[in-house]
Parts: structure tokens; C-alpha cells; sequence
């Protein structure tokens, strides 16, 4: 009885131990889901605006470099433009019926006349050469903006990639813990039925084992008057003894007869 009701207790504190272990589990992995959604939503809004950022300094170098060429061709251009001057002494002079006799509107031409400027044609006055002190200095400082939105499309992809390795690594970290705390409380509630059962059988075996107990208590009660003296002293029990033996002494001699 000793032992069942030992065992039923031990029973009890493992159901309640396996029950509290596995409440705790699944706390765990409600907050390891939790987790996981906030590191997707982060990932995302990250990932996104890397994406957007990558898309910019890609189209900032695109622009630059779209620039770059207008300039340095314009450059290229002013540098050789000629000018007519009146006051020039070089002059040789324009030549008449020539594209620049036309372009000077010979009011004898009665052609229709492209009034145009030519590449290279000689005009009246100064000739716009743009800066060309300067033009080293601004093509530089485009040459500079394109390096700094390439060395930003750069370090946003490296920092993209790093990202996104830290999220593949936390997800499987996650994975792992989930399955791991899962099993565990596969194992927690079949260690719990388990239990249970023999707690049950326990239980059964203590009501039966304690049943009998108090059948042959009664049993002990009914045979103890039977079993134990009365209060008779040996000399007495000897005495009833030898009465007892005499009788069937005596019985037996009647038989003879």
C-alpha cells in the first residue's frame, strides 16, 4: 500500500512537471513565430529600400555620365569654333557662292538660303568657347558624384547581401529551435499520457490492494475468538485437554464392545 501510495504521488508531480513544461514550450514558440513575422517585416522594408536605393545610384551614374558626354563634347566643340572678326587682320576674307557667302545673305541669291551656322563656319564676332578654364574642374567634379553613386550602389548591394544571409541564418536557426521544441512537446505529452495511465493503474491497484486488506482484517476478527485463549491457564487448558482425551477413551471402549 506503501508503495502504490508512493508511486500515485510520484505520478502527480511528474503530470504536473510535464504539464508546466510544456505550457512554457509553447509560450516559447509562440514568441519564436512572433519573431519570425517581425524579422520578415523588417527584411522586407529593408530590402526595399536597399533595392530603391541601388535603383538610384544606378540611375544617378546613368545621368552623370549622360552629362559628362554633352559637356565634354561641348567643350570639345567651343575649342574649335572660329570667328569671323572685322578687326581681325588674318581674315582672309569670304568667299563668294561659298556656304558662308549664302550664310551672309547675298542679296543677290534668290535661292532659298540655310541661314544656318555650320560646324566650323566663320562668323561675325567672338565665338562662345565656354569656359575652358573651368571645363577640367566641372567634368572633375562630375567624374567625383559618378564615383560616389557607384561606391554607393556598391556598399548598398554589400549591405543588401549581408542582410539577407542574416535573415537566411536566422531563419534556420529559428526552424531548428522550433523543431527541436515541438518534438519536445511531442514527448512531453506522451510522457504525460504515459504517466496518467499508470497513476490510473496505481490508483486501481491501491483500491483493490487496500480492499483486500480490509477483508482479511474482517476475516482476522471473525477467527481471532476462535484462534486465541479465553483467560484459561495452562493447568486449566491441560486439564480440558486430558477431560477431551478421556472421552474419546471412553468412546472408543464403547465401540470395542
Amino acid at each position: 500500500i506503501d508503495a502504490l501510495s508512493s508511486a500515485i504521488e510520484s505520478g502527480k508531480a511528474t503530470v504536473l512537471e510535464l504539464t508546466e513544461s510544456t505550457a512554457e514550450l509553447q509560450k516559447e514558440l509562440t514568441l519564436l513565430g512572433q519573431g519570425e513575422a517581425e524579422a520578415e517585416k523588417i527584411r522586407n522594408e529593408e530590402k526595399a529600400k536597399n533595392e530603391a536605393t541601388i535603383a538610384d545610384a544606378v540611375a544617378g551614374q546613368e545621368a552623370v555620365a549622360k552629362a559628362t558626354v554633352i559637356l565634354k563634347d561641348f567643350y570639345t566643340k567651343a575649342a574649335g569654333a572660329t570667328a569671323f572678326l572685322q578687326t581681325d587682320s588674318r581674315n582672309e576674307g569670304v568667299k563668294m557662292g561659298s556656304d558662308e557667302w549664302k550664310a551672309l545673305a547675298n542679296p543677290d541669291y534668290t535661292e532659298p538660303v540655310d541661314k544656318g551656322h555650320k560646324e566650323g563656319m566663320k562668323t561675325f564676332g567672338e565665338v562662345n568657347k565656354g569656359q575652358q578654364d573651368l571645363a577640367n574642374g566641372v567634368l572633375g567634379m562630375l567624374e567625383v558624384i559618378k564615383s560616389d553613386f557607384a561606391n554607393l550602389e556598391a556598399d548598398t548591394k554589400a549591405s543588401e547581401e549581408s542582410a539577407s544571409q542574416a535573415y537566411e541564418n536566422f531563419l534556420v536557426e529559428s526552424k531548428k529551435s522550433r523543431a527541436m521544441k515541438n518534438k519536445k512537446v511531442e514527448l512531453n505529452e506522451a510522457d504525460r499520457t504515459a504517466a496518467e495511465a499508470k497513476m490510473q493503474q496505481d490508483t486501481m491497484d491501491l483500491k483493490s490492494t487496500k480492499d483486500e486488506a480490509a477483508a482479511a482484517e474482517r476475516y482476522y476478527k471473525e477467527l481471532e475468538p476462535q484462534c486465541l485463549d479465553q483467560g484459561m491457564t495452562f493447568n486449566e487448558r491441560a486439564a480440558a485437554r486430558k477431560a477431551e482425551i478421556d472421552s474419546l477413551k471412553d468412546a472408543l471402549e464403547i465401540l470395542r464392545e
